[in-house]
């Protein structure tokens, strides 16, 4: 597995990941890589299930009037 060292990070934004992992009950450095894991990008076959998901969650659209409907209503 990779490691990262990141320099200059600011001692309030690591007071505020210390007391987030003690809440949680578990490390900082665990807190930090959860907090990468879910900011990831997605990946393709990632952003492919979600549209897919997405797509089935939403109203279906019938087709749009023709002008011989449009016109009848209009009568």
């Amino acid at each position: 597995m990779a490691q990262v060292l990141i320099r200059n990070v600011p001692d309030a934004t690591l007071d505020v990941y210390r007391e987030r992992a003690k809440r949680n009950g578990h490390s900082l450095e665990q807190e930090i890589r959860d907090l990468l894991e879910r900011n990831r990008a997605f990946t393709p076959q990632e952003r492919l299930a979600a549209t897919r998901y997405l797509h089935s969650r939403t109203l279906k659209v019938s087709a749009p009037l023709t002008s011989d409907e449009i016109r009848e209503g209009l009568e």
